[in-house]
């Protein structure tokens, strides 16, 4: 009895693979998870950067001024799902908030943000600033001064991190 020979017809039974950034985005639960991940971690260090070199480099300026969201947790950073992670990732570490502008006058502890995801972390300890600043008629936070430490201390990155010689290579290679 011969066999059918031929054309492999595709099984479209099969499962097909989730695409890079669903199945990273489904997995990543945690700050720590999303900074140790090899594409969510790249991209958070790459915006952390670009809000650092705002003013000295008109790549960053670019990036930075495509994005859609006030906290800059958006393309061209984050794909939609990345960009819901992101937001919704929970803090699974005391932040050190040291080197966060504007947290002076909050009766907050760095504990009191564990467990919380991070869109509520933001809330928490920009919403004094913020309040603030809408009284003045402009309720944006500066990227440089309070996002990139913020971000930095969620996330748990090192900011030496985003001088290092194979980050920045990559980034040259690669952009984001």
């Amino acid at each position: 009895m011969a066999g059918k020979r031929g054309k492999k017809t595709a099984n479209s039974s099969s499962p097909q693979p989730a695409s890079t950034s669903q199945s990273t985005a489904i997995l990543v639960q945690s700050t720590s998870g999303a900074a140790s991940n090899p594409i969510l971690g790249y991209k958070l260090r790459v915006l952390i950067r670009d809000l650092l070199h705002v003013t000295k480099d008109p790549a960053a300026a670019h990036r930075l001024n495509s994005t859609t969201d006030e906290y800059y947790i958006s393309a061209p950073y984050f794909t939609p799902e990345e960009a819901a992670t992101m937001q919704n990732v929970t803090l699974d570490s005391l932040p050190n908030l040291d080197h966060v502008p504007g947290r002076g006058d909050q009766d907050l502890s760095a504990a009191d943000l564990v467990s919380k995801p991070v869109h509520e972390a933001l809330y928490i300890l920009l919403s004094g600033f913020l309040d603030k600043r809408r009284a003045s008629g402009d309720a944006r936070p500066c990227g440089p001064h309070h996002l990139a430490p913020l971000y930095a201390a969620l996330f748990s990155v090192e900011l030496s991190e985003l001088q290092d010689a194979k980050f920045l290579g990559r980034l040259r290679r690669n952009g984001l």
